[in-house]
């Protein structure tokens, strides 16, 4: 049975963190409905599907940078 630890962590079970794809990064949400507590995926948009299919024609020092963008290397 999980436990939350002192500094309010908690382990999810491997059969539950592979039938939902919890992967290290995944981000998630806290839904408290009544006096439960629901674990979610996150609903934010994934910003890597914001950039597919956008370097298809573009040269590779376009690609790079488009790609520190998203990592957050550069400036806008």
């Amino acid at each position: 049975m999980p436990r939350i630890t002192s500094k309010g962590q908690v382990t999810i079970p491997k059969n539950v963190r592979s039938r939902f794809s919890f992967l290290p990064g995944t981000e998630i949400d806290f839904i408290i409905k009544d006096d439960k507590v629901i674990v979610s995926k996150s609903r934010n948009v994934n910003k890597f599907l914001n950039w597919l299919g956008r370097g298809k024609q573009l040269h590779k020092n376009e690609v790079d940078l488009m790609l520190n963008q998203l990592r957050g290397r550069v400036d806008d």
